[in-house]
């Protein structure tokens, strides 16, 4: 089986811990490395490259999502500076938050995150070398 994987490397992250929040309990932006953080007219941030996102409810936690911009004045901002116009959201349980957050601070920049385009699998990584097979952690 071949898969279809969207892959971005990143180096720098922002990160928001909620409060009072149904759902989302934490967000963490990830950017690339000439990527920055730049507030527009109305407010809104440059969008990341990645999103990862930790949810309380361990079983209520939605898909993955590769977000596809539509064609606006943002979107052509986004393509200009950085050739892109998505950006992939990971949904973790907040259980993983520890995990996620000493592989940002710890591993060697760049990392990657990648996700499969059809399933909605994905997940970050120390390589941009992707198996064409699914393997299982042993």
């Amino acid at each position: 089986m071949i898969y279809d994987y969207q892959i971005r490397e990143f180096t720098n992250y922002s990160l928001c811990y909620y409060t009072n929040n149904n759902d989302c309990i934490a967000k963490i932006n990830c950017y690339s490395e000439d990527q920055k953080i730049e507030r527009l007219y109305d407010g809104t941030v440059l969008s990341p490259v990645l999103t990862i996102k930790f949810f309380k409810n361990d079983s209520g936690i939605s898909p993955n999502e590769i977000i596809e911009y539509g064609l606006n004045s943002n979107s052509e901002k986004l393509r200009e500076k950085y050739g892109l116009v998505w950006k992939m959201n990971l949904h973790y349980p907040l259980s993983q938050f520890n995990d996620i957050i000493s592989i940002l601070r710890y591993e060697k920049k760049p990392l990657y995150l990648f996700l499969e385009r059809d399933s909605l699998k994905g997940g970050i990584s120390t390589t941009a070398e992707l198996i064409a097979k699914e393997q299982k952690c042993d």
